[in-house]
């Protein structure tokens, strides 16, 4: 009899061995929890060869995606709200409850709203979350508004839900699935928007001389293998022909040929390795990084030159200048980043406007007039409010009543305008 054969003890035995091991599990897991994200909170997972937290879970801790993605999401969230650990120790609160909550938790509403979720199912959550967060209307009725205030505005026979829809703010794709079905072969299921659906078949006719068959996969198959091809020469100078060596004034600047001999050497992947030997082995977000920064008189040589993923290229730079001296610069990036958002945001904006026939002058005047607004807040958010902006004073809402209609998206208080 195997040391997990239960078979001899009685029903009530069995049941409240269940309830121990449940609890004993839900201990276990807001302290693992908490060890994540303290983990987390100080890049440990850098110094084993790992170039994330997620990482570190699927290969140190044995994870799948989906489980170090919860228990990562998890402990962010305990992390700025510290009562979540109790409650997932004493089973108040579970693990995909928080990762649904995490969102929308905000240092006002954070303890009403957990304790809101105390003994709930993850489809009660779900309900709270869709009555305290209720989504805003479509967009196409928001235009459609807009054209019945100002009818001699919008120009063209374009009916108003037809009016910029590729810059509607809309919920992410689902993430793609790809499973070996047979030996050599995989089934990939993948959510496509109607333009890449029309690419696809566009695609699938401009090869009909080379693949008759006109067969998505195929058409796939042939299409990454040429973009692969760019993606290659673009990133790591790869060519059948290389060219003459050119020099640069610029010490940052890394040659061609460089590139190539670094990829090939280094095999594509990053080279950091830990202490105990283990390689990180990263293929993505791939970086050149200098071996003896430039800033000390570097160059860009084969020797000087190796690959790093984005995370220990940053942890070299952090070796090599101070972690301070990082923070701030990456602080600095962050906010021309912010900023730099933030202006597509309102050019997005102002062609919607104008789309709707308003004058850029007016269109300019709007947005202006909507102040700021917090980084959550959705284009379409943004449009209704400089809509509101657009209308005659008598029927403009208040500000008041602007934030209970769309959850305080507005920002700074609107001047009025002229």
């Amino acid at each position: 009899m195997h040391r997990f054969s239960l078979q001899h003890l009685s029903d009530s035995a069995v049941r409240e061995g269940m309830k121990k091991c449940r609890a004993r599990e839900r201990t276990a897991t807001a302290a693992l929890v908490a060890h994540i994200a303290e983990a987390e909170a100080r890049r440990l997972y850098l110094a084993d060869a790992c170039d994330s937290m997620a990482t570190y879970c699927t290969r140190e801790l044995g994870f799948t995606e989906d489980e170090a993605y919860k228990r990562i999401h998890a402990g962010r969230a305990a992390l700025r709200f510290p009562e979540i650990f109790g409650m997932l120790e004493d089973g108040r609160l579970h693990l995909t409850g928080v990762n649904l909550l995490a969102p929308k938790l905000t240092e006002r509403n954070a303890d009403e709203l957990l304790a809101a979720a105390c003994g709930k199912t993850k489809l009660e959550i779900q309900r709270l979350i869709a009555e305290r967060f209720p989504q805003t209307e479509p967009l196409p009725l928001v235009l459609s508004h807009a054209n019945e205030l100002v009818p001699e505005r919008v120009a063209g026979d374009e009916p108003p839900a037809q009016l910029v829809p590729e810059r509607v703010a809309v919920a992410p794709p689902a993430r793609t699935t790809v499973a070996p079905h047979a030996a050599g072969r995989y089934t990939a299921t993948v959510a496509m928007d109607p333009a890449t659906h029309d690419e696809l078949r566009e695609c699938a006719e401009l090869l009909g001389h080379v693949l008759p068959s006109g067969n998505a996969g195929e058409v796939i198959a042939f299409a990454l293998h040429h973009l692969v091809t760019h993606l290659r020469k673009r990133k790591y100078a790869v060519t059948s022909r290389p060219s003459r060596a050119r020099s640069s004034s610029d010490p940052r600047h890394i040659p061609a040929h460089v590139r190539r001999a670094v990829r090939e050497r280094d095999g594509g992947c990053c080279t950091f390795i830990s202490d105990d030997g283990q390689r990180c082995g990263s293929r993505t977000r791939l970086e050149f990084d200098h071996i003896r920064p430039v800033a000390r008189g570097g160059e860009s040589t084969v020797d000087n030159v190796r690959l790093r993923c984005r995370a220990h290229n940053q942890h070299a730079a952090e070796q090599a200048f101070g972690r301070a001296f990082m923070d701030h610069k990456r602080d600095a990036a962050t906010e021309r980043a912010a900023a730099a958002a933030g202006a597509q945001v309102d050019r997005d904006l102002l062609v919607a406007l104008l789309e709707l026939g308003y004058r850029k002058a007016q269109a300019k005047h709007a947005i202006a007039a909507c102040g700021t607004f917090s980084a959550d807040v959705t284009l379409e958010q943004r449009l209704k409010r400089a809509l509101q902006q657009l209308l005659p004073p008598h029927q403009r809402i208040s500000r008041a009543e602007l934030a209970a209609r769309f959850g305080g998206a507005a920002g700074a208080t609107p001047s009025a305008p002229a």
